[in-house]
């Protein structure tokens, strides 16, 4: 049975471009990263005489994408930037409107150099994020426990960097995703499986199809069992180290410098694990399109054998390639799949993951793994659209 989904995009008159430019219209790509990147929608036409003209420059479209129109979900808003020309004998010719998150604001990238520290009223690194979300016209939505964290030395320097560039390199730091989406800035633990409103996001289940592409690469070569970070502690006038474990192997991983605190030291070694977890397990799965299916979220995949089906795998990218018309010049007519979603993958550590603390804790593990999530309409569309 071929199924046609929903796709509305409007501009700022509210009219949804598909049903406006009918026979021109061809469809959507919906890229949803998880997080350091702006996610992107590409409006595509066909390209033929009278040739349609790009709209003006931050032109604002919000894009909605479903198999019905009562079950669509709104994906994003977005800015156009720039337009791609494509075409070859055998499909036509495409023209497709880039257009970027609206989130990503020229205040989030505009470079400065600055300090923060508690004479500036920043005490957490939860207070230097919140000056620059409000700075950036933006709200914001951080994890309490990363908030919490006092700032190494009481002290952070910002030197000729982006707004979005000092975020995000205290995310990396300290385990977390940020991402300006919905209005805010938001900021949760990698593996939280959190929405900026704070709920938890519904499983992605992926069902094995042997009409779907997948690849996956398992590589349980990062044999640590503990990653140690240290931090002194002044009042006693000696070190410390805060240990994550990884209850495996028997190497150990320690990271080369000191922390001024211990949380700050807790939050690197738990970072550092789960950037070694997550390089054991990483793939993509394509799949019918699924609104539901967002980066950030967990995968499920489903009769793939139980060496994939047992890792705990989080989503960390989405392609949704979506199509309003069953036969096009830009796609083969025999095209069969009118919204396919790929996802990018990779292992995290899992919700029953080991403790942290400044003593050695040793427990079990289960393999976590990232996931990267597409949806495309043909092999051909595939070549156009893969990264």
């Amino acid at each position: 049975m071929f199924r046609i989904p929903y796709i509305e995009v409007a501009g700022p008159d509210g009219v949804n471009l598909a049903t406006r430019f009918r026979d021109e219209f061809v469809g959507v790509r919906i890229t949803d990263l998880e997080g350091g990147e702006a996610d992107e929608l590409t409006i595509l036409f066909r390209r033929r005489k009278p040739y349609l003209m790009p709209p003006a420059p931050d032109t604002e479209f919000t894009a909605k994408l479903g198999w019905d129109p009562q079950g669509a979900l709104i994906t994003g808003t977005y800015r156009y930037q720039r337009t791609l020309y494509s075409g070859d004998p055998a499909s036509g010719q495409v023209m497709g409107l880039v257009c970027r998150s609206a989130d990503y604001t020229d205040a989030l990238k505009r470079v400065d150099s600055e300090h923060f520290d508690e004479e500036t009223g920043h005490k957490t690194y939860g207070d230097v994020l919140e000056t620059l979300a409000e700075r950036s016209g933006l709200g914001v939505a951080i994890d309490k426990e990363i908030g919490k964290i006092p700032l190494a030395g009481g002290y952070l320097l910002r030197w000729k960097q982006s707004a979005i560039g000092v975020a995000a390199d205290i995310a990396d730091d300290l385990g977390a995703i940020i991402k300006p989406q919905a209005g805010k800035l938001t900021v949760r633990k990698k593996g939280s499986f959190r929405a900026a409103s704070g709920s938890m996001l519904p499983d992605v289940t992926i069902p094995f199809d042997p009409n779907y592409a997948f690849q996956v690469d398992l590589e349980p070569r990062y044999d640590y069992a503990e990653v140690a970070a240290g931090w002194f502690d002044d009042g006693k006038g000696r070190p410390f180290e805060a240990l994550q474990s990884l209850g495996r192997g028997f190497a150990r991983l320690a990271l080369p410098h000191l922390s001024g605190t211990e949380a700050f030291a807790k939050a690197l070694s738990a970072a550092s694990a789960q950037r070694l977890q997550a390089e054991t397990a990483t793939g993509f799965f394509e799949m019918a399109g699924n609104a539901y299916a967002v980066a950030g979220a967990p995968a499920r995949p489903e009769g793939f054998g139980p060496d994939i089906d047992s890792v705990n795998w989080e989503i960390s990218a989405v392609y949704h390639d979506a199509s309003s018309r069953r036969s096009m010049s830009a796609w083969p007519a025999s095209s069969s799949r009118s919204w396919t979603g790929r996802t990018s993958l990779s292992a995290t550590i899992g919700r029953e993951c080991s403790s942290i603390s400044t003593r050695h804790i040793g427990t079990g593990r289960r393999t976590m793994g990232r996931v990267c999530l597409a949806v495309r309409i043909s092999p051909r569309w595939r070549r156009f659209c893969e990264d």
